[in-house]
């Protein structure tokens, strides 16, 4: 029975979510600690190198007529060499489950439910993506139609009600630092946008062609979510205090005060990150096995939960300290995944270039 493929627009829901949450929590903080004042400027130039990449991922989407990457290169080339381009997408996918297991369950003990063993917190979240990957990803897609306009509701609305507190003056001057500083936090900034390669291995789900506006537009509107929380943070907190919180988007929260007697209205918070974690996990999780070709296998749903098993066992091991993961993101998972993937696209175009035009 052939799979319901989703359209372009639940694509750019699903991804607005997925990756958003990325961009929009997981890198702020370093972003910030890498660039102090000049943070907004490090995502400022990591716009035009975004799109020269998103025009090469349009181009691998045209000149592969949006087929299963992994057929596309087996019937032009052989299956090793398949393999071999689908293999970073499925190492892209176990690295993200681990990061956002990581990241989400420890600010959820962190903040909100404290008292609650970190590894039943981890397994809860495995479990729910889970559920989700094996209803298919056209749940998951309808998940995020859902979930979305209330995750931009809420955004618009701390943004709105924290005005009271930012003085943008904190921006100023820039460039104060050198410009080493910049390039690092766009690093971190492309770091988290490249994650997008991951439409190459959802390409073939969607029953029409992605346009070039349509995927520059997502790709420059998840950036623009990087900006949000920085801008808000620096101008809230100033650049250096800023630097220091390891969770300066939901420390806005915590200033939201409507006149003298509402506040304390940061639980809108947990529905704007587990919205976008449990969307993220879910992809993740359904990516994972179709990039496996295990979408058919009757024993799709066993070895989701052995391998959710072996995420759950990895995340709750009490010796990788916040600390420790920090410095893991900071110093290993951005920088390798912004280098390695902002280069792949270039890589596959170059392949398939190579075969255009000849008979599969």
């Amino acid at each position: 029975m052939p799979q319901a493929k989703i359209n372009v627009v639940q694509a750019m829901f699903l991804f607005n979510l997925a990756v958003g949450i990325t961009n929009h929590v997981i890198v702020v903080p370093l972003i910030l600690q890498a660039s102090h004042r000049d943070a907004w400027i490090s995502a400022l130039f990591a716009i035009p190198p975004l799109i020269l990449w998103t025009i090469i991922l349009y181009y691998i989407m045209k000149l592969t007529k949006q087929q299963s990457l992994f057929e596309w290169f087996r019937s032009h080339y052989n299956s090793v060499v398949a393999w071999t381009v689908i293999l970073p997408l499925i190492l892209l996918c176990i690295a993200i489950l681990f990061v956002t297991l990581r990241d989400t369950s420890a600010w959820t003990k962190i903040t909100y439910l404290p008292r609650t063993p970190f590894p039943i917190t981890v397994t809860l979240f495995a479990l729910s993506g889970i559920i989700a990957a094996i209803s298919g990803l056209r749940t998951v897609t309808i998940a995020a139609g859902i979930l979305l306009p209330a995750v931009i509701l809420c955004g618009l609305f701390v943004m709105s009600v924290n005005y009271q507190f930012k003085d943008y003056s904190y921006l100023k001057p820039i460039f104060t630092q050198g410009y080493a500083s910049i390039l690092h936090g766009t690093v971190y900034t492309l770091g988290g946008l490249v994650e997008f390669v991951l439409l190459l291995g959802l390409q073939q789900h969607l029953n029409k062609k992605f346009r070039l506006s349509s995927l520059l537009v997502l790709t420059v509107a998840v950036t623009g979510l990087v900006f949000g929380p920085i801008i808000a943070a620096i101008s809230i907190f100033g650049p250096y205090e800023s630097a220091d919180q390891r969770y300066p988007a939901f420390e806005q929260w915590r200033m939201v005060l409507i006149g003298k007697f509402v506040s304390h209205l940061d639980f809108l918070s947990i529905y704007q990150w587990i919205s976008g974690s449990m969307i993220r996990i879910s992809l993740a999780f359904y990516l994972l096995f179709d990039l496996l070709q295990m979408s058919r296998n009757k024993w799709k749903s066993a070895y989701m939960l052995l391998t959710g098993g072996v995420l759950i066992f990895c995340v709750s091991q009490y010796k990788l300290s916040d600390s420790l993961f920090y410095s893991f993101l900071k110093q290993l998972y951005f920088p390798i995944v912004m280098m390695f993937f902002y280069v792949f696209p270039f890589a596959l175009l170059l392949l398939i270039l190579i075969k255009r035009g000849k008979p599969a």
